[in-house]
């Protein structure tokens, strides 16, 4: 098969040894739900166990320059532990290493510290890890923990953009954004996940404003240098 490139090889042959096998590799990744009501207790067998990257699918179909995967499950080892899933995976051209993967269905992204939905995401994979992600939905959501995890960041919109190298998080489209203590409206919302700073605004000749809601919770005030307005 002269199409397949040593790397596409290499990727193949893992994904089908893996889908196959009976035996799940060791290891565990502790999910919050995305409603933000509490961490799941119970941690969650990784799918494989293969440094930088790994994948397992149900089945796969491929031609010369596409690749079609269902039931996808990547672990990207590079920072941590990020595990994305979804229902369908369809990547275009010859180096997978450094491509753009469309995730299509039921879309799950965990992450230390966070996680993110969404119905569609368009993942950018470069030098064998996941660099950013844009992702859709009715509406995409998006979480993160705040200092020792007692606080949550919680943020919707229509669509999430997330550069894992900057570790910066775009909301655009009818987004929301809440700490617990504070909430922001806006057309567009800045996260910034290490400072947890924000900042939102609206598209150039838009006569929307942003909008901001300070809440009080008795006992439980808000983290220090928790997201704000």
């Amino acid at each position: 098969m002269y199409w397949c490139t040593e790397s596409q090889r290499a990727w193949l042959h893992a994904i089908v040894r893996s889908a196959l096998s009976a035996t799940l590799c060791a290891g565990a990744l502790l999910l919050r739900a995305a409603s933000g009501a509490a961490a799941d207790s119970a941690a969650q067998a990784l799918p494989c166990n293969e440094p930088p990257m790994c994948y397992t699918a149900s089945r796969l179909q491929a031609d010369r320059n596409h690749i079609t995967l269902y039931d996808i499950d990547i672990v990207d080892w590079t920072r941590g532990v990020s595990r994305i899933r979804a229902q369908r995976a369809d990547a275009t051209g010859q180096e997978l290493s450094d491509s753009d993967i469309v995730l299509t269905g039921e879309v799950r992204v965990s992450m230390p510290e966070g996680e993110l939905r969404a119905d569609k995401a368009t993942v950018r994979i470069a030098h064998n890890r996941i660099t950013s992600m844009k992702a859709e939905g009715s509406p995409a959501t998006f979480e993160h923990a705040l200092g020792d995890g007692a606080q949550i960041a919680h943020g919707h919109a229509n669509a999430i953009s997330y550069d894992l190298e900057r570790d910066e998080v775009q909301l655009q489209g009818d987004s929301w954004l809440t700490d617990g203590c504070n909430e922001i409206n806006s057309d567009h919302i800045l996260y910034d996940i290490g400072s947890q700073r924000v900042q939102a605004d609206v598209a150039p000749g838009e006569s929307g404003r942003v909008h901001g809601t300070i809440r009080s919770h008795a006992g439980t005030p808000c983290a220090a240098g928790s997201a704000h307005p």
